[in-house]
């Protein structure tokens, strides 16, 4: 896999805004998508993820959408065979020239200066279930929750004293829940709605003060129903919606440390615990819709591009658009 890699310019990217956008950077994407397996598409149309290789003309070399490795360094072969097979002249030929502008892409709205968390999200304590024969055993995901400086800065208690509490601005308790607290662990999954949230209440306490650095513990509950008909097995059920109820309800401690005089947190670990249960079109559920213990690590994200990827929710922010 490596060797075969290495014939290859590796990029990655959200899919959601390239398989719906239209700026220059989508329109290409989904001009080589639609020449790969999703090819002619029409009913249901509403995906492209996957593994492509194209030529920079955007010619499809090969494309498959799977987690098994075999099968995508296979791919890569068929790809490097058709690349070696193309005219000279194809080889040579570019896409369309640069666009006049940058893409309008929500990573321009980073909060360098704010509060960047890496959220990951694995099943637990499922041991002795079936889930434990395959990739779901091991199934987890990652996502980037964003606050800016002033957001960040309203969940420390404004009093400098050990002791001080401070409950987080609903708001942004409420959006932790709806575009955070999801059950993504297997797959794409939607936020719940402003009114499916029923709890969400976490507090932030002053434990220590040494000088301008505060060491602060979290603690709070959440929970979110959402009821109503949708489909739970992706497309074979897209026809013929039942009714479904999807809930997630959690416990959250953590801790963090916060410098008063750089207005930023220095450390920051909060851990959510409880249940899951019902499933999405997208989330890999559809045989696994019953409750469920489920967790979330919330942690300061790096400073490498990679953790510069927008929150896979962030149209539901509430932020003005890029």
């Amino acid at each position: 896999m490596i060797a075969l890699a290495a014939r290859f310019v590796p990029a990655a990217d959200e899919v959601g805004r390239l398989q719906r956008g239209e700026d220059e950077e989508c329109r290409l994407f989904q001009r080589i998508a639609e020449q790969g397996h999703y090819a002619g598409r029409t009913e249901p149309s509403d995906t492209r993820q996957g593994i492509y290789a194209a030529a920079p003309s955007g010619v499809l070399l090969a494309s498959i959408n799977t987690r098994d490795a075999g099968a995508v360094a296979e791919m890569l072969r068929r790809a490097w065979e058709r690349w070696e097979a193309l005219p000279a002249a194809e080889r040579e030929r570019a896409t369309d020239a640069a666009p006049a502008a940058a893409p309008r892409r929500w990573e321009a709205r980073f909060p360098g200066d704010g509060l960047v968390l890496r959220v990951v999200a694995r099943d637990v304590g499922r041991a002795g279930t079936v889930e434990t024969e395959d990739w779901r055993a091991r199934a987890w995901n990652q996502d980037f929750a964003w606050f800016t400086r002033a957001e960040a800065e309203t969940l420390v208690p404004a009093e400098p004293v050990a002791g001080a509490e401070h409950a987080w601005p609903d708001e942004l308790a409420r959006r932790l829940v709806r575009c955070h607290l999801v059950d993504d662990v297997r797959g794409q999954v939607p936020a719940f709605r402003r009114e499916e949230v029923e709890q969400a209440a976490l507090v932030t306490r002053v434990v220590a003060v040494e000088g301008e650095r505060l060491e602060l513990a979290f603690a709070g509950t959440t929970r979110a129903a959402a009821r109503g008909r949708w489909p739970v097995e992706g497309f074979a059920d897209r026809a013929e919606p039942k009714a479904q109820e999807r809930s997630l309800a959690t416990e959250l401690v953590g801790r963090a440390t916060f410098d008063r005089a750089a207005r930023r947190f220095t450390r920051f670990e909060l851990v959510a615990v409880g249940t899951r249960a019902g499933g999405t079109q997208f989330n890999g559920r559809g045989d696994d819709l019953a409750p469920a213990p489920i967790g979330f690590a919330l942690t300061l994200a790096g400073a490498t591009p990679a953790e510069r990827v927008a929150p896979a929710l962030i149209w539901e922010y509430g932020w003005p658009p890029p």
